[in-house]
């Protein structure tokens, strides 16, 4: 009975100790069918994103006179993007760092006063001497007279030659690569970046090509203003690398080549003829005698170290640049004829050392120090006048300017 009764307790499911109910089997459900996505249907007005376009109310098409306003707008700011683009891709060196509309008269006015000064100083100088040598000797006189004329002489050559030069010499039409590089970082004016630095290598190409360098009577002409046979070797294996179409793969790599290569050697060359012509200049205006023999050989040292730096580059400067050098050529011979007063001056208080009593005047030679000092002085000054013009030379004359 027991049995049974356990039996009919596990069938009416009525928990027995030791003993598990039976555990139900889960029901599989079958997946619900997806519906199809029904096509949104859109209002009037509205978009494919789900809101209407944002549309002011009181919107209306633009008139004729508006869209001619737009477009003088547009244009305007075009004009000022290429105005400030030729700006950075000037081609004349800046002579003078103002205005160049103001540039250029200021360069004349400049030539002009220091022309008008070393004129009256000259003037003075040589009816100085005139009257002096009128009390010397006739011997003297003769001297004097052929000094004069070799002094006039080497002037006037010096400026014949310069202006012979600059005759047959193309004016120099500086590129700044730092422009192009400017210029091609603006994406609306990358059209203007490569049309302006096609034209650019294009102007340079003719530069190499016209460079007197090919022949032996050329080479010659550039030995005698400092380059050297060993550096024109170099310069036509530079040239040929350059003119070689598969050369390279980018402008900005020819430009660089050509202003480290090329160009390179051509300032090197430069600066060795600045530094010849400052120290000759400087040794006779410490051997001259008066102030008109400074000034001429100041005139002639200038003209002919600026003939010999168009001569290496095979160019000359502008308008502006011409009158700015002739300016500072003639206020340096000025300034070279004045500084005979500041001799005098330092000689009398070098004196005032070696005078009986005075700290050195036990010194047998102590008396010529005064004179070689005012001397020297004299000498330094215009050799530190005449190396600045060189090197102010240089930078009117590359043809790819320095950053």
């Amino acid at each position: 009975m027991s049995a049974a009764l356990l039996d009919d307790d596990d069938r009416l499911g009525i928990p027995v100790a030791g003993i598990k109910p039976p555990m139900p089997e889960p029901r599989v459900s079958e997946p619900a069918p997806t519906p199809e996505p029904e096509e949104p249907v859109l209002r009037a007005g509205e978009t494919d994103l789900g809101r209407p376009p944002q549309i002011p109310a009181r919107a209306a098409p633009l008139t004729d006179d508006e869209r001619r306003r737009l477009n003088d707008a547009e244009e305007a700011q075009a004009l000022r993007e290429l105005a400030e683009a030729e700006e950075m891709l000037a081609s004349d060196p800046a002579v003078i760092r103002w205005a160049g509309w103001f540039a250029h008269p200021l360069a004349a006015a400049i030539l002009v006063g220091a022309a008008g000064a070393l004129g009256l100083f000259l003037y003075s100088q040589v009816l100085n001497i005139l009257a002096t040598l009128a009390t010397q000797p006739t011997w003297a006189q003769y001297a004097g007279y052929a000094g004069l004329a070799l002094l006039s002489g080497a002037v006037l050559y010096s400026m014949l030659r310069l202006t012979l030069l600059y005759a047959c010499l193309q004016r120099n039409r500086q590129l700044r690569v730092e422009g192009l590089e400017e210029l091609h970082a603006r994406t609306r004016l990358r059209w203007l970046a490569l049309a302006k630095s096609a034209d650019a290598k294009a102007r340079l190409e003719d530069y190499l090509r016209k460079f007197p360098i090919q022949t032996e009577k050329e080479r010659k002409k550039l030995a005698r203003v400092g380059v050297t046979p060993a550096m024109a070797t170099e310069l036509m294996a530079i040239r040929d690398e350059l003119l070689d179409p598969a050369r390279f793969g980018s402008s900005g790599q020819w430009f660089t080549r050509f202003r480290d290569g090329f160009q390179g050697r051509l300032d090197a060359a430069a600066d060795e003829r600045v530094k010849y012509w400052a120290k000759r200049t400087g040794v006779v205006t410490a051997l001259a005698p008066n102030g008109l023999v400074d000034s001429a050989a100041t005139v002639y040292f200038g003209f002919a170290m600026i003939a010999d730096l168009c001569q290496v580059y095979n160019l000359r400067a502008g308008n502006a640049g011409t009158a700015v050098l002739l300016g500072r050529v003639f206020f340096n011979a000025y300034l070279a004829g004045q500084l005979n007063d500041l001799e005098s001056l330092t000689e009398e208080h070098l004196q005032q050392l070696f005078h009986p009593g005075g700290p050195f005047y036990e010194f047998a030679a102590a008396r010529m120090v005064a004179k070689v000092g005012a001397k020297a002085t004299s000498g330094m000054l215009n050799y530190f006048l005449l190396n600045r013009l060189g090197k102010y030379t240089c930078r009117l004359l590359r043809p790819v300017a320095h950053g």
